[in-house]
């Protein structure tokens, strides 16, 4: 969740208020080839962290730096719901309903703003349950936090 969390929320604004079921279908079509670094259609975990690395380092290209983040596996894991090691794009569609179903609280069709802030809220609450389970990240020689001379 950490990891997919962080690409799926966005900047609040991502979300327009009075998003239909239609438009987030089409958003996460849209964030599933961005995603799909090397474009066969599919998406792997390792491109779900190559693009949260790019996030918080630009131009980054060593996503196996990052510690591996289970909350954010099992979330990648629920939407690979054929388990076969990558999101197909019928799979993103099917996990962008259902996160779309859980957050029409009034079920009316479209996502106010009031019930994407809910889901939004639910979402960090989770992250925040998830922060003390964090390890640190290893350090790389010659950073800022690195020891080493």
């Amino acid at each position: 969740m950490i990891l997919i969390s962080a690409i799926l929320l966005g900047p609040a604004d991502a979300v327009p208020a009075g998003e239909t079921k239609a438009q987030s279908e089409a958003a996460a079509l849209a964030l599933h080839r961005r995603l799909d670094a090397n474009h066969d259609g599919f998406v792997t975990y390792a491109e779900v962290r190559g693009a949260a690395l790019a996030m918080v380092i630009p131009n980054a290209k060593v996503a196996a730096s990052l510690p591996n983040d289970p909350a954010s596996r099992a979330e990648f894991d629920r939407a690979d719901s054929n388990h076969d090691g990558r999101i197909s794009e019928e799979e993103e569609i099917a996990a962008a309903d259902r996160a779309f179903v859980e957050a029409d609280i009034d079920h009316d069709g479209v996502l106010s703003s009031q019930e994407w802030g809910a889901y939004a809220a639910r979402a960090l609450h989770d992250l925040e349950q998830e922060i003390p389970t964090w390890k640190a990240m290893p350090c790389q020689p010659g950073a800022v936090c690195s020891t080493a001379k």
